[in-house]
């Protein structure tokens, strides 16, 4: 059930980041501008959005990838295989896939940076259990601690700023210089992609390390099989709870920190919905809620359907219908991705049903074994 639960939650992880990303798929530069008088159901979206989607799938799919990445490790110890040199090709390649979608597709994507907090883990990932547990802590306390820190250094360099609204002369300049211009959002991409990665030691590195480790221990103490106990479910609900109930506090103030505390606020209150969506899943599974299976197909071609949502909404936001930025709400951006959800939960299950892989899983899949093998290759005469 182990491997069925981790194909479930991928998928689930993967639609699930669309209600992250939807509203910077459009103009990645400004994500969701709000209307100078906020409609009604902006406030309820919003609140959706803080219980149940940000940063919550984002979470869970780092917790995941470091699951992905002990299953790997086991398969190459009963297989005889270095799995460090076959990490290593695997996690170049999506290095590579991770800077064309990042940089000529959607700035916001998560493959590169990834690649590298895995690649800079690689040897950790072998520890004694009970010492990558503490060291997943140690690395989330650290993450957490440094995310205070720039949060505050980018209220304190920004300052108070009077806030962007919807139909300003700042927002349709941005909407006129982004839209139709592909060499400028090509420009901005790299730039936003680059700098995510060289600033993620200052901030993100060592949350998204921290949760690639907790995976592996997830993984490797069977956590995927049994869930949390009814004492840890109520300790985290009541820390979701709490946390969430901060950061919608501060959505709704009056403070113009808001949205950056907001950020940092939901990326900790994360880490406990995320866990207990794992939980909630291997209960399902557990008590033979078989519906929950239509999930494990986007699950086994999650890398297509990531960089499907890129392709598609990149098409249809800035170029076909780039007009729909300037009247579109919360609500209309949440249909959007409900409606990309549902296409691709279908398309999941029917291509799966005709095909073994995935066609990005396939072609990721034979890029890294020839360079695997390759490797190998050079190594066996040096060791003859």
């Amino acid at each position: 059930m182990r491997i069925q639960s981790i194909d479930v939650l991928r998928g689930i992880a993967i639609l699930g980041i669309l209600l992250m990303n939807i509203y910077f798929h459009g103009i990645i530069t400004v994500g969701y501008v709000p209307f100078d008088i906020t409609p009604q159901t902006d406030m309820w979206v919003d609140t959706f959005n803080a219980i149940f989607a940000d940063g919550r799938f984002r979470t869970l799919f780092c917790i995941l990838f470091g699951a992905g990445l002990a299953i790997q490790i086991k398969s190459c110890k009963k297989k005889g295989l270095n799995y460090q040199d076959f990490l290593k090709s695997r996690l170049n390649w999506l290095m590579i896939f991770g800077i064309i979608h990042g940089v000529f597709i959607f700035g916001g994507d998560i493959l590169f940076l990834y690649s590298v907090c895995a690649l800079v883990i690689i040897k950790k990932l072998t520890l004694p259990t009970r010492e990558l547990f503490r060291k997943a802590k140690k690395w989330l306390i650290i993450g957490a601690v440094l995310n205070i820190l720039f949060s505050a250094l980018v209220i304190w360099s920004t300052g108070i700023e009077p806030e962007m609204v919807r139909g300003s002369d700042l927002f349709l300049e941005e909407y006129s210089s982004w839209v139709g211009n592909y060499d400028y959002q090509v420009t901005i991409q790299a730039i936003i992609a680059a700098f995510i990665v060289i600033s993620s030691p200052l901030w993100v590195f060592w949350q998204v390390a921290g949760l690639m480790l907790l995976g592996v221990y997830f993984y490797r103490s069977g956590f995927f099989k049994r869930g949390l106990t009814t004492s840890q479910f109520k300790t985290f609900v009541l820390a979701a709870a709490a946390v969430t109930s901060l950061d919608i506090f501060m959505r709704f103030s009056y403070f113009n920190v808001g949205s950056e505390m907001s950020s940092l606020l939901a990326s900790i209150s994360a880490i406990f919905m995320s866990i207990l969506y794992i939980h909630g899943v291997i209960y399902l599974l557990k008590n033979n809620h078989r519906w929950i299976d239509v999930f494990k197909a986007p699950g086994r071609m999650a890398f297509t359907l990531y960089i499907m949502q890129s392709v598609v909404l990149a098409i249809l936001l800035r170029w076909a219908f780039p007009e729909v930025h300037l009247t579109a709400s919360m609500i209309d951006y949440l249909a959007m991705a409900v409606g990309m959800i549902l296409f691709q939960l279908v398309f999941a299950n029917w291509y799966l049903s005709q095909f073994k892989q995935g066609p990005l899983e396939a072609l990721w899949r034979k890029a890294y074994l020839a360079s695997f093998a390759k490797k190998q290759a050079k190594l066996q005469p040096a060791e003859s």
